[in-house]
């Protein structure tokens, strides 16, 4: 769980959380996330069900669930597009990683804890070409 607290700070799920698999799951999963689960649709539950999405590599979802929630709690954006760059990073888009780590940095995300992890995607993009 090293690497997910590394991404994902203090606020890294548990191992349980990965355990994840089935698209019902997966679907209910989104749903919460987007906000569609009127008994959990507060900032905490979404973010937990955004978390457990990428845990579950269903990352393009993770994408668009944090946007979504972003979009309802304006005061998260920075940590928002902190995760939309974990999910890029995930899936080897670095340039894309890249740009939404140092967006939330613009808007207040701490810079020295992203360091190392930009530094990473700039490793991976390289190694790509």
């Amino acid at each position: 769980m090293g690497l997910w607290s590394n991404l994902f700070g203090s606020n890294a799920p548990s191992a349980a959380a990965s355990d994840v698999g089935n698209s019902t799951q997966i679907h209910l999963l989104f749903e919460r996330a987007l906000g569609n689960d009127p008994e959990n649709n507060s900032c905490d539950a979404r973010r937990k069900a955004a978390m457990k999405l990428v845990l579950a590599n269903e990352t393009a979802k993770g994408r668009e669930a944090w946007l979504s929630i972003s979009r309802d709690f304006p005061d998260e954006l920075a940590f928002a597009l902190e995760q939309v760059g974990v999910c890029y990073h995930l899936d080897k888009d670095y340039r894309a990683a890249i740009e939404n780590y140092e967006a939330a940095i613009r808007l207040g995300s701490d810079a020295r804890r992203l360091t190392e992890t930009i530094a990473e995607a700039r490793k991976g993009m390289a190694a790509f070409g």
